[in-house]
C-alpha cells in the first residue's frame, strides 16, 4: 500500500471511502434489518384482529425509523464531505 504523502492524498482517500459508504448504505441497512427481523420471526397463534393491526403499525413505524436513520446518515456524511 502506498504511503500517503500529504494531506490532499488523505483527503482524497477519505472522500473515496465516504463515497463507497454512501453508495452502499442502503444495502447495509437492508442486511442489518434482515438479520434483526430473522431473530424476531416466530409463529404466534390465537391473534386477534387488534393484535394484527398493532403489528402492522409496528412494522410501519420500524420502516419509517429505518428510512429516517438512513437519510440522517446520508446527510451527515454529505455535510462532512463538504
Amino acid at each position: 500500500m502506498k504511503i500517503l504523502e500529504d494531506k490532499d492524498d488523505f483527503a482524497s482517500l477519505l472522500d473515496d471511502c465516504i463515497k463507497v459508504l454512501d453508495d452502499n448504505i442502503d444495502v447495509l441497512n437492508d442486511i442489518e434489518y434482515s438479520l434483526e427481523s430473522e431473530k424476531e420471526d416466530a409463529v404466534i397463534t390465537d391473534l386477534t384482529k387488534n393484535d394484527l393491526v398493532n403489528m402492522a403499525h409496528e412494522v410501519a413505524d420500524s420502516s419509517r425509523i429505518k428510512k429516517a436513520e438512513s437519510c440522517f446518515i446520508k446527510r451527515f456524511f454529505e455535510q462532512k464531505s463538504d
